[in-house]
């Protein structure tokens, strides 16, 4: 048996990574940090000069108080020392599970699981997934607005992008870290002026992350940009690059290279997370069931919750399983926090591949949908092709580099801001288990939108500030217009079982009522002067002989 050091280790953003490859492998979980001051470390962390975009996240989105907590802290290293005395190799280091993963025989692991210091060992699972299949389809034909965006106008429009575009938002000063199997030409015409701060091959260990196109494809709808063939989401954004998944015939991948990787760019200060893949099916013998999808279960969709914890919004692929047995969405699709992503055709019809919900414990996945067939992005093997290609890997880059474009004009929102407003402004009147709350539009949710003309200079502007939170009585919702004529305005606030909430009104004189000591506003209570609970509200706003203007609105406490 081959032993393995700590200090043998690369040691990679307080990430652990050995040389060799071995044997089965197998998660150890630590009952501690040994005896290393947490505390100090902790308060080390959070004064010391080092990490500035990590740092400048989690004091924005989390405030100085929760900027570090136990979970960074490095994992014990005697602890390490010990168990790779015992085993063929470490593979990875885990900070937020205070664990490692190893390849080790069974006897190797009934040495471990006697060691005082080790609570558990678990087998790291081997997942097969499917992507989706990557097809060629006939182009749509060149319109006239689109010329600049080439075949790729589509996925930008359906999500509001080019809204956001013309007023010159293309992600500046956001960093998107991307997790997937390869970054095969990057060489493309496509990405002459791509900014990438880092990459790294979490299965092989160094910084080459060829091997596989899939990660390109899904790049360059984010970060492409050759005029008059194709215009990413959010080209100026920085991107990190992070191959975590060996696509080999079985398409086998691990998830603690996952959590490797996420755990990576949370340290190099990544604002935003694309994972374009899932995870339902095991090789050697092991499998989730659907009852498994409840947030709580799969460990890449505990590690995907704690990153939103930490300020990052991460965005993920639904699946591609909805016209097989297993149907559902699939692990990290799952989380709590995370922004699942299903598929539509140009028209809007869910794709039948796209993964349904809901979570095994009842809630709505997945969270919106996107372009999904068929999309428009780089064919890696040429310097200068483009193809179409299908799949929820290809329809969650498209919301990712949206969620890009509303972090550079709302640098300070967090991830439950972030996805409080696309939910506020996407196009379900319902959510349900097929496309969620539909399709995003991030002009709107960005409230830079100015105005809606309903009818003869009744104009109804976005109601503000969107989300609301309700904090104290002196919060309201306004809702700003423009009125022609002195007429009967009435208000009305619906749940999403179209149950009146609240209304309110009167006659109302003309001018144009955008301020806050003119617009008409809301407090956030219903008929009986309770709160209303926090969740996605739909109002409605009639002029009597104007007609009437209806949206939807976020509530926070």
């Amino acid at each position: 048996m081959k032993r393995l050091s700590y200090v043998a280790l690369i040691i990679l953003g307080g990430i652990c990574f050995p040389v060799l490859s071995h044997g089965d492998a197998y998660w150890v979980f630590f009952a501690d940090r040994g005896d290393l001051d947490v505390s100090a470390r902790i308060q080390a962390k959070r004064t010391s000069p080092d990490d500035p975009k990590n740092r400048g996240r989690r004091a924005r989105i989390l405030g100085p108080s929760r900027l570090f907590n136990e979970m960074d802290v490095t994992v014990y290293p005697p602890y390490v020392d010990d168990v790779a005395s015992r085993v063929d190799r470490v593979r990875t280091v885990s900070r937020w599970f205070n664990a490692v993963t190893v390849d080790a025989t069974p006897g190797s692991v009934d040495d471990l699981k006697g060691l005082p210091f080790v609570r558990a060992v678990e087998p790291v699972a081997s997942f097969s997934r499917t992507v989706g299949p990557a097809q060629p389809s006939l182009a749509a034909p060149m319109r006239p607005e689109a010329l600049s965006y080439g075949n790729s106008f589509d996925q930008i429009s359906m999500v509001g992008v080019k809204g956001l575009h013309d007023l010159g938002y293309f992600g500046e000063g956001v960093m998107v870290g991307i997790l997937d199997s390869g970054f095969d030409g990057l060489d493309h015409a496509a990405f002459d002026s791509l900014r990438v701060a880092n990459s790294w091959d979490f299965i092989d260990r160094d910084d080459d992350i060829t091997g596989d196109d899939h990660g390109t494809e899904v790049l360059a709808i984010m970060g492409g940009i050759d005029h008059g063939s194709l215009i990413g989401q959010a080209p100026h954004a920085t991107y990190i690059l992070a191959r975590t998944e060996d696509r080999d015939t079985e398409l086998r991948v691990e998830e603690d290279y996952w959590i490797a990787g996420i755990e990576w760019a949370d340290s190099l200060g990544a604002d935003i997370v694309n994972s374009s893949l899932g995870y339902n099916e095991f090789d050697d013998g092991f499998s989730y069931s659907y009852s498994d999808m409840d947030g709580r279960t799969a460990r890449t969709t505990i590690a995907a919750d704690l990153a939103v914890d930490r300020g990052i919004s991460v965005i993920t692929s639904a699946g591609n399983e909805g016209d097989n047995e297993w149907y559902y969405i699939t692990s990290p699709a799952d989380g709590f926090g995370v922004i699942a992503v299903g598929s539509v055709d140009r028209d809007k019809f869910v794709s039948t591949f796209s993964s349904r919900g809901p979570t095994y414990d009842g809630r709505v996945k997945p969270d919106f949908v996107a372009l999904g067939e068929p999309v428009w992005t780089v064919d890696a093997s040429s310097s200068s092709s483009y193809r179409f290609v299908q799949g929820t890997s290809f329809a969650a880059p498209s919301v990712s580099g949206a969620v890009a474009l509303l972090l550079e004009v709302h640098p300070e929102w967090s991830p439950e801001t972030v996805a409080d407003s696309l939910r506020a402004y996407a196009t379900s009147i319902a959510p349900d288990s097929l496309a969620g709350y539909g399709v995003i539009d991030a002009y709107a949710s960005s409230g830079l939108k100015v105005e809606d003309s309903v009818s003869d200079g009744f104009v109804v502007y976005d109601p503000y500030p969107q989300p609301i939170e309700f904090t104290d009585a002196a919060n309201r919702l306004y809702f700003p217009m423009d009125v022609p004529d002195k007429a009967l305005l009435k208000i009305t606030i619906y749940n999403f079982a179209g149950e009146n909430v609240r209304s309110f009104g009167g006659d109302i004189e003309p001018g144009s009522l955008r301020e806050r000591g003119s617009a008409p506003s809301w407090d956030g209570t219903n008929h009986t002067g309770d709160d209303v609970s926090p969740g996605v509200y739909f109002y409605s706003i009639e002029l009597a002989g104007y007609g009437t203007h209806t949206g939807k609105i976020a509530v926070m406490r």
